[in-house]
């Protein structure tokens, strides 16, 4: 047996016993199942069928009176944070915030206090819970305090997650929340997740069905598709003890995601280089501008309440435009290298520092580096889907700014003093993100570091396509100029952003038609 197919879990006629002779009370009876690394399973049946019993055996919080319970595919003893509980009651320390609270399984375990303080802000951040982090339990409602208890869980980054009826004497909108950062949780961690639950619409949202009855467990034959789950929200505080929400707002990395960005950062380029070329305002006026631009497209997305493409992807083509400029500010001079034909000046003001690309390139790399490391001390997510606070989506825009400038860099070294030309540059960046498509499979690398290499790459790739759109025939372009390019991949653009836009209502209007559970 491959380790791939080594179970995380397995359960050989478990039994649990409670009490001896005619007063003896069977809870669990012979249960054999196995839990697999990426299991999402709910255990469904009614009060006192053995569900928690069973949970507790798969802890090992409680040992079984006859058969064996056994954790082929974990390295260690379940007991050192490999298997994690969530119980009904979260059990939070009433001397603790939420923070703390999260971090405690760390401290205990020896973990430095500030190392302990910024996995669990990350954790916090994770389950929708970040701005949660400085509350005492006594300021939490039922639903946060079970969002702390969920990122105190992920904190030691188990395995293997298991639930005990999470969502009792949760209202459904409450609950359904609950689940989803369970689910959000196991993503995060890369952990099995089993739940116990007497709530049709939580087992819904899980693949497999396992059933209890008076102690025995009954497997489904089929693993059952997992509806489509609403997306996490953000609770805040509340009025008159009504929690309010703020739905996550950037969007989900598909397939679509990075076509509109290839699409943005291509017309970002050929739209840089409309104003500061072919309308001749410089690199200076044109970078003056066009990050007044992006700061009104930013506030625009900051102040919105939920994800809305024709928000998100302003703010890309905006970093991708000002990217242009600044790249070019930085590395050029006002040599009639960098001039039109028949040009003797370009726009008002200095019009380049002339550093280079190796020196420009260092310096944008320096100041990404320096991004990501403050980025890594506040423990916000470096997940895009799950970045729901103000201060994660700060860092993620200040790191898009960066990264489409270093990447205009890069793509103008590569079309201009590499040799490759504008497509042989194309091509090559082409390959390089295939070759991060096939490390996704890899589980050493961690496709956060994949999605932010392919975000950076995308940006010298539209920079490249951008310049074999509209440059000269003469030096290996289409010549199809700034502007019939321009128009063409805005109307792309707009078409893409439509379409997602209009995909996403149809999916939340089909899943308020259906009710909980339910989906496109």
């Amino acid at each position: 047996m491959s380790a791939a197919d080594t179970p995380l879990l397995r359960c050989r006629d478990a039994a649990r016993t409670y009490g001896d002779g005619a007063a003896a009370v069977v809870a669990v009876n012979g249960a054999t199942c196995q839990v697999h690394a990426g299991d999402r399973i709910a255990i469904t049946g009614p009060s006192g069928s053995g569900k928690s019993t069973l949970l507790h055996l798969m802890a090992d919080v409680e040992q079984p009176t006859s058969g064996e319970i056994s954790w082929p595919g974990l390295p260690r003893v379940p007991a050192h944070g490999q298997v994690g509980v969530v119980a009904q009651w979260p059990a939070l320390v009433p001397a603790l915030d939420a923070a703390e609270n999260a971090a405690l399984p760390l401290v205990l375990a020896g973990v430095p206090r500030e190392r302990a303080r910024r996995r669990a802000l990350h954790c916090l951040s994770v389950v929708a819970a970040a701005e949660l982090a400085h509350k005492m339990p006594a300021e939490l409602s039922g639903g946060q305090a079970r969002h702390v208890a969920i990122a105190r869980t992920l904190a030691t980054s188990p395995r293997l997650i298991l639930a005990d009826d999470p969502t009792s004497h949760l209202d459904g909108i409450t609950g359904r929340r609950v689940v989803d950062m369970l689910l959000a949780a196991a993503e995060e961690a890369g952990a099995a997740l089993v739940v116990t639950t007497h709530d049709p619409a939580v087992a819904g949202r899980l693949r497999k069905h396992w059933a209890m009855h008076e102690g025995r467990l009954h497997l489904s034959p089929r693993p059952r598709p997992p509806a489509t789950a609403p997306l996490p929200c953000l609770p805040g505080a509340g009025t008159a003890g009504t929690a309010q929400y703020v739905v996550r707002k950037l969007p989900e990395v598909t397939l679509a995601f990075w076509i509109m960005k290839i699409a943005a950062t291509t017309l970002g380029e050929t739209a840089g280089d409309l104003f500061a070329q072919t309308l001749r305002l410089g690199y200076f006026l044109t970078t003056i501008a066009l990050f007044l631009m992006f700061v009104a497209t930013l506030l625009v997305q900051l102040r919105a309440r939920h994800y809305n493409p024709f928000f998100y992807w302003p703010v890309i083509v905006s970093t991708s435009m000002v990217g242009t400029t600044v790249s070019d500010f930085m590395n050029r001079d006002a040599s009639s290298r960098y001039l039109a034909k028949g040009t003797t000046a370009l726009g008002w003001g200095p019009q380049g520092l002339g550093l280079g690309y190796p020196t420009g390139a260092a310096i944008l790399v320096s100041l990404l580096i320096a991004i990501f490391a403050a980025w890594k001390s506040t423990g916000q997510t470096f997940v895009i889907r799950d970045i729901v606070t103000f201060r994660g989506e700060a860092l993620f825009w200040s790191a898009i700014l960066v990264s489409n400038t270093l990447g205009t860099s890069m793509g103008d070294f590569l079309s201009d003093s590499s040799g490759l030309g504008y497509a042989g540059s194309a091509l090559l960046i082409t390959g390089a993100l295939l070759v991060l498509v096939a490390l996704i499979r890899v589980p050493s690398v961690p496709n956060v570091v994949l999605f932010w290499i392919a975000f950076v790459l995308t940006r010298p790739l539209g920079a490249t396509a951008g310049d074999l759109l509209t440059k000269p025939t003469a030096k290996g372009g289409l010549d199809l100029g700034t502007v019939g390019s321009s128009a063409v991949l805005l109307a792309v653009l707009f078409a893409l952003m439509a379409y997602g836009h209009f995909r996403d209502r149809a999916r939340g209007a089909g899943a308020s038609a259906g009710g909980p559970g339910t989906g496109p």
